[in-house]
């Protein structure tokens, strides 16, 4: 007897969002080796080293995640947002400070706030497919919506950790958003949000030197604005192709943070507009099926889950690259894959490998 064509099926796993990670994973290994020569002439090989041993660590978390039936997340989602919310409380008493900033533990290996936002995006697509309709409400939606997300910003704020708490709230918002809140609700958080951007960035002489340094670059660029100049010089003497893997010269004293934050004006000068393109062509490849994962998970909570961590990582790239191509002022936010560091690394490949648990229980139609 021939099915009718309205029968619904599980799909297979989308394999390509596993492929345009290890393209990005890649890109980043080898990103990372020639920024190393910067860092550590001498041993260029030192922050490889230690990129390839988070590389390995954060395969592992991804391929668990990936064999992790993700609507099991929704029986550990409070358990698992507490245990970040106590290690960001412990960071602030314990952690390690660095440039005047308690983020993180053993001097610079783990940072609490990247597992804070896993752990904030499991627990909010829960609470949301939890309300369904009663999300528009404000009693039900936005007042306890805002008190959650406060909280746990404000942890990081007192690390302090601006860009990040900023990037958290943000992507909240847009699963809020997802889930079908009133505009008026959207607009409200939209203008809490800003004044309260606005409010932290007012109170605080060096993010205020940040925005000025912004404003500045081009009127002056060897002082305020030397390290905005610097990324955009590096981006635009690349040319069409660079200067070639490990041929960049604005590394070596030029770029704040070369091998971090400033990793895709590295890319610019050494491998070209070729180069940056390609880093741009591959994250819209995971929006694109990530966004195509959530839009056919089979329930709520995949898709909120799906996503809220494809909105993470693409939003985060996104922020990364305004600051290289001075679009908004700098920031310290790692682009995804790519810059060195292992709690980034980690959390963003297990963030991967639930995308493609959910994508193994799409319904069809």
């Amino acid at each position: 007897m021939r099915q009718s064509q309205d029968r619904r099926y599980p799909s297979k796993p989308d394999y390509w969002v596993l492929a345009v990670t290890g393209l990005l994973l890649l890109f980043g290994l080898g990103s990372v080796y020639s920024a190393a020569m910067a860092q550590d002439p001498s041993d260029p090989t030192s922050l490889l080293g230690r990129q390839l041993a988070w590389s390995a660590l954060g395969m592992v978390g991804m391929v668990v995640a990936a064999r992790f039936d993700y609507r099991r997340w929704q029986l550990y989602t409070l358990p698992f947002l507490v245990l970040a919310v106590l290690l960001l409380l412990a960071v602030l008493i314990a952690g390690s400070e660095v440039f005047g900033s308690r983020r993180w533990f053993f001097r610079g290996s783990v940072q609490p706030s990247e597992l804070t936002k896993l752990a904030l995006i499991v627990y909010v697509a829960y609470w949301l497919s939890s309300k369904g309709p009663e999300i528009k409400q404000a009693t039900y939606g936005l007042i306890p919506f805002s008190m959650l997300v406060g909280l746990v910003t404000a942890l990081i704020l007192l690390q302090p950790d601006f860009s990040t708490a900023v990037l958290i709230a943000g992507v909240a918002m847009i699963m809020f958003f997802m889930a079908g809140a009133e505009v008026w609700q959207l607009l409200a958080a939209g203008a809490i949000g800003l004044a309260t951007v606005a409010a932290l960035i007012c109170t605080s002489p060096y993010r205020m030197e940040r925005v000025f340094a912004f404003r500045d670059a081009l009127r002056d660029p060897l002082s305020a604005g030397y390290h905005v100049r610097q990324t955009v010089l590096a981006l635009g003497s690349g040319g069409l192709a660079g200067r070639g893997l490990g041929g960049g010269i604005l590394k070596f004293g030029w770029l704040p943070a070369p091998h971090t934050d400033s990793i895709y004006a590295v890319i610019g000068e050494e491998l070209g507009f070729i180069g940056c393109m390609a880093v741009l062509l591959l994250f819209c490849a995971l929006a694109w099926r990530g966004f195509h994962i959530a839009a056919r998970a089979e329930d709520s909570f995949g898709t909120f889950l799906a996503g809220g961590l494809t909105t993470l990582l693409v939003v985060q790239a996104g922020l990364n690259i305004a600051v290289a191509t001075a679009t908004v002022p700098f920031t310290g936010v790692p682009l995804p894959f790519i810059s060195f560091g292992g709690s980034s690394l980690v959390v963003s490949l297990v963030a991967v490998g639930i995308v493609f648990n959910v994508s193994g229980h799409r319904i069809e139609g």
